[in-house]
């Protein structure tokens, strides 16, 4: 709104003073420039003849547009108005303010984005077991992963403050059970996305299992750049951190379109 606002009072910068009144004759319209100015010689107007159609199309651009701003400002004055004072998390203190006692009896309609995510976390599953003599990767939560690669993916989740939880089963119709590399949430939107790495394009066989599970995927209605964010490497290429950092930041950025 306040980008329209701007735009239209630059619009009404170029454009001449005054306003359109416009009457008929018969089924005709008749247009009439009116003027504090000339209001003395033309009390209606001083008539728009059609070769001079283009002042009555830019005196009507005017009318129209001074309503609009009218009508953004009044808006915008009301919405400052309700921003002072509304207060989003308001709601979440109804809870926070009981005693742990009273807390354990009750179940929140709510919950707050802190309070959320720590449930999400707090989720208890079995992912995936390591093969006896795989090296052992650890990321800087402790958790141990499969590659230097996904410890990177991590390690740059948590600090761009990213809930993940690390190969957590999913289940998908006509296969079974998977386990993506990542689980992600957006915490605003409260949604989750999926987050696959695949670490060695460059092997025939991987590439092809690789392409087999983003299908599978796709069959299950879960798409890369919807709800499947996918990063990649090959011997020669390695994961692209700064590329990665991107791809997070406009899916925080977009509001999780990814899981729309």
């Amino acid at each position: 709104m306040e980008a329209l606002l701007v735009q239209v009072e630059r619009d009404l910068q170029n454009v001449p003073e005054g306003h359109l009144r416009i009457a008929h004759k018969g089924n005709v319209p008749q247009f009439y420039y009116c003027t504090r100015e000339s209001r003395a010689q033309y009390p209606s107007g001083r008539y728009i003849s059609k070769e001079n159609r283009d002042l009555a199309e830019r005196l009507a651009q005017r009318d129209y547009n001074l309503q609009v701003q009218r009508v953004l400002k009044e808006q915008l004055h009301l919405l400052a108005t309700l921003q002072d004072k509304f207060d989003s998390k308001k709601i979440f203190s109804c809870y926070d303010q009981l005693s742990d006692a009273r807390k354990k009896l009750v179940t929140p309609c709510v919950l707050s984005d802190e309070d959320y995510v720590q449930a999400w976390m707090d989720v208890t599953y079995e992912g995936k077991t390591f093969a006896e003599g795989a090296p052992e990767i650890y990321t800087e939560r402790g958790e141990r992963v499969r590659s230097k690669s996904e410890k990177i993916i991590a390690d740059k989740l948590n600090l761009l403050g990213v809930p993940y939880r690390y190969e957590y089963p999913l289940y998908l119709k006509g296969y079974g059970t998977v386990y993506p590399d990542f689980t992600i949430l957006h915490i605003r939107t409260r949604q989750e996305c999926y987050l696959e790495h695949l670490g060695m394009m460059d092997n025939q066989e991987y590439c092809n299992k690789a392409l087999r599970k983003i299908e599978l995927y796709e069959h299950n209605g879960i798409f890369p750049g919807k709800q499947l964010l996918l990063t990649h490497e090959t011997s020669a290429y390695p994961l692209n951190t700064k590329i990665f950092e991107k791809l997070i930041l406009d899916w925080l950025n977009t509001g999780s379109s990814a899981n729309s």
